[in-house]
């Protein structure tokens, strides 16, 4: 029987892309209202070389993105000649803004009426490598509990998420159902640490030659609710 489902957040139930995008628009429109002595410093594309970089240098950033972002931004400043701590300060400050709007989300449709209906029925978690923040959304009542890389310290699709939203629910992995649209992060990761696994395929991506394709997928969120009976028998 079915006890828990748990759910990837960005581009499984809303587009993230457009989001980061806008999110970047904003607070680079903030920095150069508000420090516009910066705001050469800090284009988008600056900050994502110099974020390339960082992670290059030290792989694990990519369990915090709320850390690789800020102290990017941080190092651009610090690049461009600004001291040390008015970059820090800078960017801290330019983060919140980015955060803000990182989290104005336009829902898949049928996104918040299947977690309505679900969330009767079943304990409902959400597993993110992304800093999504499920109240500023204004979703976390759905959920039992939100893991995330930063919370756990480690990135899907290592097992470290996966187990830690058994414990919140208390439940083997055979009760368990993970909905994500990563072929590999999400879907491939499921089934390897012992959930049930159905590949949201919302935005049309092709699956990996390499990888055994899945044998439930949606391309829209309603299907989810007659798939569900299949994981009971």
């Amino acid at each position: 029987m079915l006890r828990l489902i748990t759910f990837d957040l960005d581009n499984t139930l809303w587009p993230v892309d457009e989001v980061i995008r806008q999110a970047e628009r904003t607070c680079s429109d903030w920095i150069a209202e508000q420090h516009p002595d910066a705001a050469a410093a800090l284009t988008a594309q600056r900050v994502r070389a110099v974020r390339d970089k960082l992670v290059s240098e030290r792989p694990a950033y990519l369990n915090n993105l709320t850390e690789l972002r800020r102290d990017a931004m941080a190092q651009a400043f610090i690049d461009a000649g600004f001291e040390d701590k008015k970059a820090r300060h800078i960017a801290a400050d330019a983060f919140l803004v980015f955060h803000e709007a990182r989290n104005r989300v336009t829902f898949f449709p049928g996104a918040l009426e299947v977690l309505e209906t679900l969330a009767d029925t079943y304990i409902l978690g959400a597993l993110s490598n992304g800093n999504a923040d499920l109240k500023r959304i204004g979703i976390d009542d759905l959920f039992r509990f939100h893991h995330s890389a930063e919370s756990i310290g480690r990135r899907k699709p290592e097992p470290d998420m996966f187990h830690a939203a058994l414990r919140s629910a208390d439940v083997d992995p055979a009760h368990a159902l993970h909905v994500g649209d990563h072929p590999v992060e999400d879907v491939h990761a499921a089934r390897r640490h012992g959930f049930h696994a159905v590949w949201a395929n919302l935005i049309d991506l092709s699956w990996p030659q390499d990888l055994d394709r899945p044998e439930h997928h949606i391309h829209h969120l309603r299907e989810l609710t007659d798939l569900l009976p299949l994981f009971d028998d």
